[in-house]
């Protein structure tokens, strides 16, 4: 395939507001010479729905603009992008940029007029601002029309319920076509468990228990879990919902300041303190992995997909010895935080059509297998019991049955509102000020004030 780089002026010269943003960075331009964008809003009217027999080369010759986020899914779809332009005739102009560049870019490219037909997007960060401010297309007429959607794209049958419940809102309009969903899982040394006749925790008590029995400080600490501000946000708001309570209320106001909330704060927050190495508030996800993996704590919980680094000799000293299960149960619930991916559409895309069949293609079985070959966990059954990949499974079998359970039963993990980065840092000061001993309530009460009055600016 012969590519040859596009400037970023030249991507996106429709928006003389995007011109002073575009120096650096490149866009690379898929098997054929860069051709002007389509236009934004109102450039050309929604295309009659088509009809007739399914037809992957019904757009041939068109041109699109997709624009993804770094990642190992996206990587591997870049490898692949041939295959769609031989597949569909569809010509792919694309970025893959980092994540906090991409949501900058898309941002600024809807304000400009709009010139990217897909994109990538993260839907426990992005879809409760992006759906408010109508820069997602609904793809559910696009789904049910057979002219559009390959029969054997099997979107309700292998597709997992979490990752559809993800890119689905209260509507029922469908944001995006899932790619990944990510759980949470619990991760505890079996081996030493074993040695004081325990096994992983299924609920809080044990989970306190067990931490409290194994604390051993500065040989092995009882317990681990993020400390840091924003990244702790997401242990507090799964254990909250455990209790039976949530962030918000059922009128989507600020909810901090229950019983429940302040149970979930002495629970999150008085374990770290207790049981978790020095320095806890400084940590995130890459910090409380590596010392369980280095063999200094005995129990931890984060997103699943970290968990690699475990079984990896090169990199771990725990390497068989950890067990997986899902979270421990609340008083109340027992709750799984997921955090899910997908492909959507641009709504003031003039060329939705290709672009759907674009995301079509790059979340069907067949890419959804190759995916999960390269090593990237997907959000099709299929590609999970393909036999080209049981077998050839590098991580345990508890890993797998974890992740599959998990994603049959997950929920989103943060509340979907268009501040969830603000929730999280409010939450997340909070956090931290009870870790070094401020009382929960107190804490809570100040995040309650600081929570409502970021509602009431962006809940509009």
């Amino acid at each position: 395939m012969n590519q040859r780089q596009m400037t970023r002026r030249d991507f996106l010269r429709t928006s003389a507001t995007l011109a002073g943003v575009a120096a650096g960075t490149m866009m690379l331009t898929a098997c054929a010479p860069a051709v002007a964008p389509g236009g934004g809003a109102g450039a050309s009217q929604e295309a009659p729905a088509a009809t007739g027999a399914f037809d992957w080369q019904r757009f041939a010759g068109q041109t699109i603009n997709v624009l993804l986020t770094k990642n190992p899914w996206s990587e591997t779809l870049e490898t692949l992008l041939p295959e769609f332009e031989t597949l569909t005739g569809i010509t792919v102009q694309y970025e893959n940029i980092p994540e906090i560049q991409a949501r900058q870019k898309i941002t600024v490219d809807f304000a400009g007029g709009g010139t990217v037909d897909c994109f990538f997007t993260s839907l426990h960060v992005e879809k409760r601002r992006f759906s408010a401010a109508g820069w997602y297309k609904d793809l559910s007429e696009l789904l049910a029309n057979s002219s559009l959607t390959d029969a054997a794209y099997d979107y309700e049958g292998d597709i997992f319920g979490a990752s559809r419940s993800a890119v689905t809102g209260v509507d029922g309009a469908v944001y995006a076509l899932p790619i990944f969903t990510d759980p949470w899982c619990y991760f505890s040394r079996k081996d030493l468990l074993s040695e004081k006749g325990l096994s992983a925790p299924t609920n809080f008590d044990e989970m306190q228990s067990i931490a409290e029995t194994m604390h051993n400080p500065p040989t092995l600490y009882g317990y681990i879990a993020r400390g840091l501000k924003n990244a702790n946000a997401i242990g507090f708001t799964w254990m909250l919902r455990s209790y039976g309570s949530d962030v918000l209320t059922p009128d989507r106001q600020a909810n901090l300041v229950t019983d429940e909330a302040v149970q979930a704060m002495n629970l999150y927050a008085g374990m770290l303190s207790k049981y978790a190495p020095p320095g806890v508030v400084n940590f995130n996800w890459q910090e409380c992995s590596s010392a369980f993996a280095q063999g200094q704590v005995a129990m931890y919980f984060d997103g699943i997909n970290f968990a690699r680094q475990f079984e990896n000799p090169e990199v771990s000293t725990i390497v068989g010895n950890v067990d997986y299960t899902l979270m421990p149960a609340g008083p109340v619930k027992a709750i799984v935080p997921t955090f899910t991916t997908g492909m959507a559409v641009s709504a003031i895309s003039p060329k939705a059509e290709p672009a759907y069949l674009f995301c079509q293609w790059a979340t069907s079985p067949e890419i959804a297998l190759k995916q999960q070959l390269a090593g990237v966990g997907t959000s099709r059954r299929s590609a999970w019991e393909a036999p080209e990949v049981t077998s050839g499974a590098t991580m345990p079998q508890a890993w797998t049955d974890v992740f599959l359970q998990s994603l049959e039963v997950g929920e989103l993990g943060l509340p979907e509102i268009v501040g969830v980065t603000e929730y999280r840092d409010i939450i997340g000061v909070a956090i931290q000020r009870v870790i070094e001993g401020e009382d929960a309530m107190v804490a809570l009460d100040q995040a309650q004030k600081e929570f409502a009055d970021m509602l009431a600016k962006t809940e509009v």
